[in-house]
């Protein structure tokens, strides 16, 4: 079970976004990000880079965004401070055997220049006779600075009991 488990998270790696690295406030205008993320692996860390592009007008914000897939998204400012964020993620390179999808929803709450994330994320993946789906949450706690963002994050799955480490930072322009 373990093996499988690893395998599993290596192939939907290809798709799960692991750094939110957005702020709540939707742009206004547009925005460029290009940072790093450090990915607590068994044995080690892992470096996975991230580039991010938004364009908003203050309250909505569309972003696209790189980091072992590709990721669409919409961000909805309902409140100060408090915005509603989606996504859908599909892996950069797609094999024969089956496509990956990840689908994201997640509040940001803003605290000053302190940042929260709690998130869910739905993944799916078919390949020949084997279909495997399920749940992710993820709860991101970031510092966005002049210019800089930086953030912790926890991702689990309720069902397996999986837990996975991210450290992110990224350079905003």
């Amino acid at each position: 079970m373990r093996v499988f488990l690893a395998a599993m998270a290596l192939v939907l790696a290809g798709c799960l976004p692991v750094a939110v690295l957005r702020t709540p406030e939707p742009v206004s205008g547009r925005s460029l990000a290009f940072g790093l993320s450090a990915v607590g692996v068994e044995g080690g860390v892992g470096f996975i880079p991230y580039a991010a592009y938004a364009q908003g007008d203050g309250q909505t914000e569309y972003n696209f965004s790189v980091q072992m897939g590709f990721r669409a998204g919409i961000k909805h400012a309902l409140a100060p401070g408090f915005s509603l964020d989606m996504g859908l993620t599909l892996p950069l390179l797609l094999g024969g055997g089956g496509v990956p999808l990840a689908l994201d929803a997640g509040l940001l709450v803003g605290l000053g220049d302190v940042y929260l994330s709690p998130r869910v994320h739905w993944i799916g993946f078919q390949s020949q006779n084997t279909s495997v789906a399920g749940l992710l949450y993820q709860a991101t706690l970031g510092y966005a600075g002049e210019g800089f963002l930086g953030e912790g994050s926890i991702l689990f799955s309720g069902q397996q009991g999986g837990l996975m480490l991210v450290v992110s930072a990224a350079a905003r322009f």
